[in-house]
């Protein structure tokens, strides 16, 4: 993640893509926003605005550059614009900010966040891809994948309901977000397009039950995520999965019950 954040230093006016960012922290893309938001207590996009404060103040300490020559230097656009940067990003004085620097990035506490680590055999998923549109606006989207199931004949045979969560809604604009709803099936066969087969490896995989509504598992994802970093252990390049527990029909939803799985690099399983 220092090679990460240097990266991003030295591309303020231009910063790096996903992939760049994720490889050069050699870390998988699929997690690297909740990686970074782990490690530093902040998004990438919140990242580029404090270092580009950082950098716009230092400037203006060398007492050779106007507030409007900084503003431009740093692509602010005005000095307006610069100032409710500033004052957003550090809520304090400029030497106060100075003084505080912009820190090396450090693990996260554990916390305590009831990770558990569990070996799982392999799985065969359907899944129906989506993309835009929030992650709790998701009934519809379920609703045609089980339709199909259900014309298929193939209900008798489900293992599981699952859903994979391919971005950070914290760092990813809402038309970009990625969603793959998911039915476990023995043998899913080959579904038809727009369906598609997905295995889940087996394996060690990091887990932690979130109780309640579905709108909390966004806070609960960032707490797996801390757990495992926290603890040592490496995800691996493989997103997010959700295991559903009940059908949000017949449960309340602050009795839903959803397993949350992060699959983990052999060598640190």
């Amino acid at each position: 993640m220092e090679r990460a954040l240097a990266l991003l230093a030295s591309r303020l006016d231009a910063p790096p893509s996903l992939e760049e960012l994720a490889a050069a922290a050699n870390v998988s893309p699929f997690h690297f926003h909740r990686i970074w938001r782990a490690m530093t207590g902040e998004t990438v996009g919140q990242t580029v605005a404090r270092l580009r404060v950082a950098n716009a103040q230092q400037r203006l300490t060398e007492g050779n550059a106007t507030i409007t020559a900084v503003a431009m230097e740093g692509g602010f656009g005005t000095p307006q614009s610069f100032a409710r940067t500033f004052r957003r990003v550090t809520g304090v004085s400029p030497t106060q900010f100075l003084s505080h620097g912009t820190g090396r990035i450090a693990a996260a506490a554990v916390g305590d966040a009831p990770v558990r680590i569990e070996l799982r055999e392999r799985g065969e998923l359907v899944a129906l891809h989506r993309q835009g549109g929030a992650y709790r606006e998701l009934n519809a989207l379920f609703w045609q994948l089980w339709n199909w199931a259900e014309g298929a004949g193939m209900l008798q045979d489900l293992q599981g309901i699952y859903g994979i969560p391919l971005d950070d809604p914290a760092s990813v604009p809402e038309e970009r977000l990625r969603y793959d709803a998911c039915l476990a099936f023995s043998d899913p066969g080959a579904p038809p397009a727009p369906f598609r087969h997905i295995t889940l490896a087996p394996g060690h995989y990091a887990t932690l039950r979130h109780n309640g509504s579905y709108d909390g598992l966004e806070d609960s994802n960032q707490r797996l995520i801390d757990g495992v970093l926290a603890s040592g252990r490496e995800p691996a390049d493989f997103p997010l999965i959700h295991h559903f527990l009940d059908d949000p029909e017949e449960v309340a939803s602050d009795a839903l019950r959803t397993d949350i799985l992060v699959r983990l690099n052999a060598e640190s399983a």
